[in-house]
């Protein structure tokens, strides 16, 4: 499933990566398939705490990191010059070590300034041999890998070149470029750079088997647009894949034609390809990528495949970084590449959020010491791959390897150290310092919390789940820092406040910006492509209730028999046992039992779901949708025996039919109503899945 990136990169999840999450890239599929497991955990989490009755375990489940395995970096030195030799140097003493910490079998580096290859390096196995084949090492100018979201700049350029035409409008509404209706649910118009901003406001969607035909993609129950164009930046990889079905529309050419011609091929990229699977002539050079576990992940199939299914050579993306850093006329025009490459809503749309960093057009932005850098990230099972641009230094670095590594951070974490490390070794700078505010310790309380990511289920039946599966929170740690518990920011160090409401990370490239009306902090920005929202109170109790109800329904249901026993045995001994229970309180109990059943038919699927992040694509797994079905008649079904429960119970206290029988009824009848509100409050009869 494309997670990264992510298809919640990159943990806004690996169910995401069918999401790919980039944190300025990063929340790809990592995000994504880091937030999988975590995810797994959390389910795992919900169904014990609910049978044992502790809901306080039922978020308790937290993620790990893995960067204490990491090389440590060096201190800024200042004294290094971005040569061949210095690089390779640093390279080859760093990526071996930290390959095999991490149990990630191979990885490509490529550094490119002034127009120039500097270095292109492999490192470790294309292919471990784990299937039986004789291991093959990275070959450095053939072996292909996969870059999942960094599919997204190459689809970017593409519209671009078509507004440069004068095809497209850029701030035009894009219904003029397609031919059928995207449900909306606000009146602004929907633009070609909402799309390339991830501010088109779609919630994240999940395909159990993606279509790799483009149209017949995009055509199939897109996602729901819940927050308003221009507003609320959340990733989106439906939003880039209609991108490129706008390019294949207006340009008459198939979008992977039209893109090889335009793009690719024009960059010196020669064995690249969004074709899936691979042409017969590049197959050879792709081996296979490789989950945490050693197990090699088969080629995914893409059903946005303009925002994720890209495959290159590390020498074809050299070529690419110094096309763009020359800012190739065989491309964009100089003020298109520039337009691109600078913030493409404002802070008179993004409030103080755009402090954080803003999206350019395809492109994050961030800063290392500093430095202006334009960079994307990409994630997908096995895969996951990252480049950052410096366009004042005309300098770039491409990092991609091919395996999860063991730990759900791994990979991002490396990848994250080496991006960092390059900065500090040939960009050095003086260490981020606090503004020192008499009031940054209030400012950092007012913001720490527990936040839901803008990239998330908002319409479908996976809105109930999303703050149990997928929180981030926010931690003051004393002295106005902070401290980001999330999948967007892989790197871990603590946030210092360098102006009011806004914190930067002391040894990495994060941000947070707070926007705050009427004294309240309403949405924080870690990052160009994503917001966060305070938990609701009403998001806060889905998953409690969920719990209560459970464990209710599942105390009344086992009382039945018990009871029916008690009554059998009376009988026996010759013993007075009441009148025959009364076929309304029967059919009030056969509600209580299909409630049961919808919460376990809901359980049971997300943990499905959870347990096989990497095994929908192939379109195995679409049985899912008839048994989410089943979950939501039955769901159903429980709501409607309030009905009869509500009506037991008033029958039973105008008998004054005992306290046994009573409490019971009263207990059907709360947990019935608690779920019918969990139901409704948590979408779980929503028509739309989501997957």
């Amino acid at each position: 499933m494309p997670v990264e990136e992510s298809r919640l990169g990159p943990r806004v999840w690996r169910w995401l990566a069918a999401f790919p999450i980039t944190r300025a890239g990063e929340m790809n599929m990592n995000a994504t398939r880091s937030m999988t497991r975590n995810v797994t955990r959390r389910a795992m989490a919900l169904v014990v705490v609910a049978l044992l009755a502790s809901l306080s375990l039922l978020t308790a489940c937290g993620s790990t990191s893995s960067s204490a395995s990491l090389p440590p970096r060096e201190p800024p030195s200042g004294e290094h010059q971005l040569t061949a030799e210095d690089v390779n140097a640093w390279l080859d003493g760093k990526l071996p070590d930290a390959l095999k910490n991490e149990d990630i079998p191979g990885a490509v580096v490529s550094v490119v300034k002034d127009g120039q290859v500097v270095t292109t390096r492999g490192y470790g196995w294309a292919d471990t041999g784990a299937s039986g084949g004789q291991p093959v090492a990275v070959d450095p100018q053939k072996s292909l890998f996969r870059v999942a979201s960094i599919s997204k700049i190459p689809t970017s350029i593409a519209a671009m070149q078509l507004v440069e035409q004068g095809k497209v409008d850029l701030d035009a509404d894009i219904s003029a470029y397609l031919d059928f209706e995207i449900e909306r649910r606000f009146d602004e118009p929907l633009t070609l750079r909402h799309l390339l901003t991830h501010s088109a406001g779609f919630e994240e969607r999940w395909k159990v088997a993606p279509m790799t035909d483009l149209e017949a993609s995009v055509k199939s129950d897109p996602p729901v647009q819940v927050f308003a164009p221009g507003t609320t930046p959340a990733y989106s990889n439906y939003g880039i894949a209609l991108a490129g079905y706008i390019v294949q529309r207006v340009s008459g050419q198939p979008f992977e034609v039209y893109v090889r011609e335009h793009v690719l091929e024009p960059a010196g990229m020669t064995t690249s390809t969004y074709e899936q699977p691979l042409p017969a002539g590049l197959a050879g050079s792709l081996g296979p990528g490789y989950t945490s576990t050693g197990e090699e992940v088969p080629f995914d199939l893409m059903g946005d495949f303009p925002a994720d299914s890209l495959t290159v050579s590390a020498p074809d993306f050299a070529a690419f970084m110094n096309a763009q850093l020359s800012r190739s006329p065989k491309l964009l025009r100089e003020e298109t590449w520039e337009q691109m490459w600078s913030p493409g809503l404002g802070e008179e749309r993004l409030g103080n959020r755009a402090k954080a960093g803003e999206m350019g057009l395809g492109y994050f932005e961030l800063s290392r010491h500093g430095r202006r850098i334009v960079e994307h990230s990409g994630d997908i099972s096995g895969w996951h791959s990252k480049f950052e641009l410096y366009p004042e230094e005309k300098t770039g670095i491409f990092i991609s390897y091919n395996g999860d590594g063991n730990d759900s951070d791994s990979s991002n974490n490396l990848r994250e150290d080496l991006a960092q490390g390059f900065a500090d070794r040939y960009f050095p700078a003086d260490a981020v310092k606090a503004s020192g505010g008499k009031d940054s310790a209030d400012r950092a309380r007012q913001v720490a919390g527990s936040y839901v990511v803008s990239r998330s289920f908002w319409a479908t039946f996976l809105t109930a789940w999303v703050p149990v599966l997928g929180p981030a929170t926010i931690e003051h740690a004393g002295d106005g820092k902070l401290i980001f518990n999330g999948d967007l920011v892989p790197n871990k160090s603590p946030y210092v406040e360098v102006e009011p409401w806004v914190w930067r990370q002391v040894d990495g490239a994060g941000v947070i910006a707070a926007q705050v009306e009427d004294g309240k902090v309403v949405s924080l920005s870690p990052g160009p492509a994503y917001t966060l929202l305070p938990t609701t109170p009403v998001q806060q109790a889905l998953a409690p209730v969920f719990g209560v109800c459970l464990v209710l329904l599942l105390v009344v249901t086992v009382a039945w028999p018990v009871g029916a026993l008690r009554r059998r045995r009376a009988l026996k001994r010759g013993q007075e046992v009441g009148a025959p229970v009364p076929w309304l309180t029967r059919v009030a109990r056969g509600g209580g039992v299909v409630a049961l059943s919808a919460q376990l038919t809901w359980i049971g699927l997300l943990l499905v779901i959870m347990a096989n992040p990497t095994n929908f694509i192939d379109g195995s797994f679409t049985w899912l949708i008839p048994v989410a079905r089943c979950a939501q008649v039955l769901q159903a079904l429980g709501v409607v025996a309030v009905i009869p429960a509500a009506a037991d119970l008033v029958i039973a206290l105008r008998r004054r039919a005992g306290w046994r029988r009573i409490t019971m009824s009263v207990v059907l009848l709360a947990a019935l109503v608690a779920l019918a509100w969990w139901a409704w409050a948590g979408n779980a009869l929503a028509p739309s899945l989501g997957i």
